[in-house]
């Protein structure tokens, strides 16, 4: 899915516009979104199929190459279909969508392209789905070589049908619940949350995001009151974001052990353990001279900390998480449901046995610890 700002697009201010004017704006933005791109249906086609086939899925994700503001945008993904395994290790399906049938129109450019948009995203498997446009045996092949499906016109559809194998229809990315979910995003339009995590989330990918989309959650915390559909709709979307970033964690500390889990996790939300002891020299540094000086003085104020407040909890959470890893990579899958249910889709089957429930459970405890992170006064209840 993806989220209705652009750096080169209007956008709606930082603070909290007038009710009736965002809902204007959302409603206008959501419409132009749908009528500019003529690929749309397509997309969420592929988008609930793979979402079906269990893939926490996003349509038209931002990709940059800098994460100046302005500079960023480069191309997006169509389809960007993400889930992990147990050793907390990514698996990405990205897929560009081509309806048109015009001589304008490169199979092979579009074959090399998606190529190297892989390699971008770290996806192993691409697909190219052109629906009017024959494709010859030769350029097949070339999609072989580069590890990348080429589909054209019945074999899409086919191809989606094998991704579910007789699955209900969750009713994922119905057009109209699509247009609703944007609208939900235009709500916090503008250079902050729904800017980083359109474009700069995906130019970092790392570490970074961590403390980033904490940040930028929290400046726009106070408006999330769960008053309105469209809060919890945002929160539940960047808690998926946020949850890759905490696998991240999970694999740095499974490769390197659960013996001082609370320091590692400090390591790494500095970017490794060298970055993090020059940050530490550095703030003891300070602390000295700042207490030579007289400017900190015992029982006085001192200076903030140098870890984030909430590094203990984000580290407990990795604990949970690398305990339970059966249901914990189950959280992206959860979280997709309960918003696609808010947007009206049916949702998948509930299931009673251990590892979904515990998923849930892991899925809550996610939530919780963005409200706490952030200051929320407010997070859904799964």
């Amino acid at each position: 899915m993806s989220l209705p700002t652009s750096s080169n697009s209007s956008s709606l201010s930082d603070g909290s516009p007038h009710p009736a004017a965002a809902n204007s704006k959302a409603r206008g933005f959501a419409d132009q979104q749908s009528r500019t791109d003529l690929d749309l249906a397509l997309k969420l086609r592929v988008g609930a199929a793979l979402s079906t086939s269990g893939y926490y899925t996003r349509v038209n994700v931002g990709l940059s190459a800098t994460s100046a503001h302005r500079l960023a945008d480069v191309t997006d993904v169509d389809v960007l279909a993400m889930r992990y395994d147990l050793t907390f290790s990514q698996d990405t399906i990205a897929v560009s969508c081509k309806t048109g049938g015009s001589k304008a129109l490169s199979p092979a450019r579009e074959i090399f392209y998606l190529r190297g948009v892989l390699d971008y995203v770290h996806a192993e498997n691409g697909v190219v789905a052109f629906s009017r446009k024959p494709i010859s045996p030769h350029l097949r092949d070339l999609g072989r070589r580069l590890n990348i499906l080429v589909l054209s016109s019945d074999e899409i559809e086919e191809w989606c049908k094998s991704l579910v194998q007789g699955l209900p229809d969750f009713g994922y990315f119905q057009e109209d619940a699509y247009n609703e979910y944007l609208k939900s995003w235009a709500h916090v339009n503008g250079r902050g949350l729904a800017d980083y995590i359109r474009t700069d989330y995906w130019f970092h990918f790392d570490f970074r995001n961590l403390q980033n989309v904490i940040a930028h959650m929290r400046k726009v915390s106070s408006r999330l009151t769960g008053q309105e559909r469209w809060n919890a709709l945002v929160i539940l979307d960047t808690a998926v974001l946020l949850c890759f970033t905490v696998f991240g964690l999970c694999r740095h500390i499974r490769l390197l052990g659960l013996s001082s889990v609370a320091e590692k996790t400090a390591e790494y939300l500095f970017g490794g353990a060298a970055s993090f002891k020059a940050r530490r020299d550095l703030y003891a540094k300070v602390e000295q001279l700042l207490s030579s000086t007289g400017v900190i003085v015992p029982n006085g104020p001192s200076l903030p900390p140098l870890e984030p407040t909430y590094t203990k909890g984000l580290a407990e959470l990795v604990i949970r998480f690398i305990d339970r890893p059966h249901a914990a990579i189950l959280i992206p899958q959860v979280l997709q449901d309960n918003m696609w249910r808010l947007l009206g889709a049916r949702g998948s089957l509930s299931q009673d046995d251990t590892t979904s429930l515990a998923a849930e459970k892991l899925s809550q405890d996610l939530l919780d610890f963005l409200k706490i992170a952030t200051g929320a006064g407010w997070v859904p209840k799964i």
